[in-house]
């Protein structure tokens, strides 16, 4: 499936991943925006820093899952690989729940290599972003750092 646009965020054991503030602030108002709702999004960049996020622009609506359409997921990847960008992974929000993975989230992830996001805004005014390594099956929290922007 594309391979060219894979990133490997998680390639170097210590490296820590780092996503432009813009797009944190953008991930949360859209993740406000489609309350009581999941929202989710891929993460795009260069090397281990996510410097964008192209929303799903999903047909169904639900609070405890999300997915991507098969049209949806393959014109996403083909902008990425128009603008030179690596898919470094997803986010999606919790709307009533904490930032920690759901069973749907273990059964639904099939790319270990990439990073898994979870924006909970469980208290709207106070949201909550994790960031999460597959491995062997099971989810590991992960450091980041948020980023200046880099102006792009």
């Amino acid at each position: 499936m594309l391979p060219d646009i894979l990133g490997q965020p998680f390639a170097h054991k210590h490296t820590k991943l780092k996503i432009d503030g813009k797009v944190v602030k953008r991930l949360i108002a859209e993740g406000r925006e489609a309350l009581p709702y999941e929202y989710s999004a891929l993460l795009a960049g260069r090397g281990a820093a996510i410097t964008c996020h192209f929303a799903n622009v999903s047909e169904t609506t639900a609070t405890d899952t999300f997915s991507w359409s098969g049209p949806a997921l393959i014109g996403t990847l083909q902008l990425l690989r128009e603008r030179e960008l690596r898919w470094l992974g997803c986010v999606h929000t919790h709307p009533r729940t904490p930032a920690i993975p759901s069973a749907a989230d273990h059964a639904g992830w099939h790319y270990p290599e990439l990073s898994y996001w979870i924006l909970s805004l469980a208290r709207p005014d106070r949201p909550e972003l994790k960031l999460y390594q597959m491995a062997g099956g099971r989810f590991f929290a992960r450091e980041f750092e948020i980023a200046n922007s880099s102006g792009r």
